[in-house]
């Protein structure tokens, strides 16, 4: 938990006990940032498009602290003028003349905090959502309802009608405003890029040399692109931690690197969205400026999401970013659905993403490597503008991290096309930086071949559910309600019912590739237990070439999103009912233990596998 809060609040500017508190109330920690529904993040997005053009902030955006609750967002200003641009975006209608201001807009005094929102016609309502709020605070001992009542008297002793109160009624537009005179109708198609920054405020005076940030935003073919100018003083332009972090899927933004062009003055990074409905690119622009007298310029502040060391003057990059000499091997354990398993792909991504965090929590670097299917080739493209007349540009496929791991240990995951050159591509860059790589194919069929002979998996593992063993053939007219493993029958010997199990599950189709051995589910939550007889049958399964490697506890399949889960996935979530953390840690240590031996004590003691195992294996 400590190291999830320090990822955390070195971002959102949170105290530690308070993003504590929040986290422990969090059923996964594969997002510590929560992303805004799509009506929060519009509301969001047009806060921050003012707060970035304001001149004279020490702080980015002159927010110092961005708390995501659980009905918005909480931002406390640094400045009382910061507050007052705020309020040159609420709607009022002059006495002649178009309305000025953001239609839709509200704005009300709540306690010690002013609450902006948007009117139910200024987007499109979701039941599932609350409204959107936004509570903002200045400094300490400001009264903000006094600024707002000071505006408000501004604007109506000029002749003009104010139109942000939220009590008051107000009919929407009779006609769509047009596009350069509507925020909100420009904002919409890339908000949750603007609410993605809103959200992580101190990110920008972590890195070197800090010295400001001003945000616009930009039309463009395929959307509504996001212009960061940055600032910096001295040192390096720092852009590989801030790539880094906004690429990163746990704490960061989840963008992908489109190019990056640096120089002795300059450098520029343009990245782009992982999602189909934001139609935006975010361009950091970092220029150098003149050196400040020594000890102006706050110094690089470390980042747990990076790897970053503590109390050093310079954060300490972290260690898969040198790349060795030699690049050593790694294993790729390939994982497949057997014939009669009726698991599904799915299913097999989730049982090896339970199986890597086990290992990356006991200190071991994990990759989860998965395959593309083939596309249903829909032809409509969510949230395209009316005015875009291009495609959004596509970025490179990358290793993004699934969970923060307890170091040394790192779980990370890629997704490529299914081509021969995007997985051995895939492969060379895990080599030298995990020990151990999972490989989901396209496909859940155990005879799919997702890879070349060239790049062919190490390990080709077959998941099944574990199903009691048949010790008896049921008498003609004497199955109907009763089980096929009852006493009533005639009795099997171990290696015949090891020959009907493999005729049953494995015999409907012949796999030219070798197979290494199976990988049997259990019930959630229940120790396999075995008797003689159950580690007979084995004992011949391995015989003919199918040995069973481990079991481990199965949960279903998982879907992943907010709202559908009611338990986490993996033992770097906190545990509850239904899940076992003990069960899956012992059965992931089972079965390392069976391929290469003990896990070891620490990852500086951890060599990568360049032996397979010595496990049998059958063709057909």
């Amino acid at each position: 938990m400590d190291q999830l809060g320090n990822a955390a609040c070195q971002l959102t500017g949170e105290s530690l006990e308070g993003v504590r508190r929040r986290l422990g109330g969090l059923d996964r920690f594969d997002q510590l940032v929560p992303s805004a529904a799509r009506e929060q993040a519009l509301l969001e997005a047009a806060l921050v498009s003012a707060l970035g053009t304001v001149d004279g902030q020490t702080r980015p955006f002159g927010v110092r602290e961005a708390k995501p609750v659980e009905e918005g967002l909480v931002l406390r200003l640094e400045r009382p003028a910061d507050v007052q641009c705020l309020f040159g975006l609420l709607p009022y209608r002059t006495k002649k003349g178009p309305w000025r201001g953001v239609r839709g807009l509200t704005v009300q005094v709540d306690g010690a905090r002013l609450r902006f929102g948007l009117r139910p016609w200024a987007f499109e309502a979701s039941w599932r959502s609350p409204a959107p709020a936004v509570w903002v605070s200045g400094p300490r001992g400001e009264d903000l309802s006094a600024l707002l009542a000071a505006y408000t008297d501004q604007v109506t002793t000029t002749g003009h009608v104010v139109q942000w109160d939220p009590l008051g009624e107000e009919r929407g537009p009779g006609r769509r405003e047009p596009v350069d005179r509507s925020l909100l109708r420009r904002l919409i198609v890339s908000c949750s890029m603007g609410s993605a920054l809103l959200r992580r405020p101190r990110l920008w005076d972590s890195l070197t040399g800090y010295v400001g940030v001003r945000l616009s935003t930009e039309m463009a073919d395929h959307g509504l692109d996001w212009l960061i100018e940055r600032q910096v003083a001295g040192g390096g332009f720092d852009e590989e931690r801030l790539i880094e972090v906004l690429e990163d899927r746990i704490v960061g933004c989840g963008l992908r690197l489109l190019d990056h062009a640096c120089g002795p003055e300059n450098c520029t990074v343009r990245m782009a969205p992982r999602w189909s409905f934001c139609r935006g690119v975010l361009m950091i622009r970092s220029s150098r400026v003149p050196a400040a007298p020594p000890g102006s310029i706050p110094g690089p502040r470390p980042l747990t999401a990076v790897g970053d060391g503590r109390n050093v003057s310079r954060p300490q990059r972290a260690e898969h970013r040198t790349e060795p000499d030699v690049l050593k091997r790694s294993c790729v354990v390939q994982l497949l659905d057997a014939p009669s398993g009726g698991l599904g792909r799915d299913h097999l991504v989730r049982v090896a993403e339970r199986v890597a965090a086990a290992w990356a929590a006991r200190g071991l670097a994990v990759g989860l490597l998965l395959v593309e299917g083939s596309s249903m080739g829909l032809f409509r493209d969510p949230g395209r503008p009316e005015w875009a007349t291009a495609s959004m540009p596509k970025a490179v496929n990358t290793w993004t991290r699934l969970r923060l791991t307890p170091p040394p240990g790192q779980l990370w995951s890629m997704t490529v096309p299914n081509t021969s050159e995007a997985i051995g591509a895939a492969l060379q860059q895990a080599h030298g930086r995990f020990g151990q790589v999972f490989l989901v194919g396209a496909y859940d069929g155990w005879m799919q071949e997702v890879t070349s002979s060239k790049w062919a998996a190490d390990l080709r593992i077959l998941v099944h559910q574990a199903r009691p063993y048949q010790r008896h053939i049921p008498f003609p007219g004497k199955t109907t309600g009763k089980s096929a493993h009852t006493d009533d029958g005639v009795p099997l010997t171990p290696a015949e019912s090891a020959v009907l199990w493999r005729s049953e599950h494995l015999g409907r189709s012949v796999c030219t590739a070798p197979l290494n051995g199976l990988l049997l589910l259990t019930e959630s939550g229940e120790a396999a237990e075995r008797d003689q007889f159950d580690m007979a049958v084995e004992e011949q399964l391995a015989r003919y070439g199918t040995p069973v490697l481990g079991r481990f506890p199965d949960h279903g399949l998982i879907i992943r999103g907010h709202g559908h889960s009611d338990h986490p996935p993996t033992v770097l979530d906190p545990q509850t009912e239904p899940l076992n953390h003990a069960h899956m840690a012992a059965a992931a240590d089972a079965l390392h233990r069976r391929l290469w031996g003990d896990l070891p004590s620490t990852a500086a003691q951890q060599s990568i596998p360049t032996v397979i195992p010595d496990v049998p294996s059958f063709s057909s």
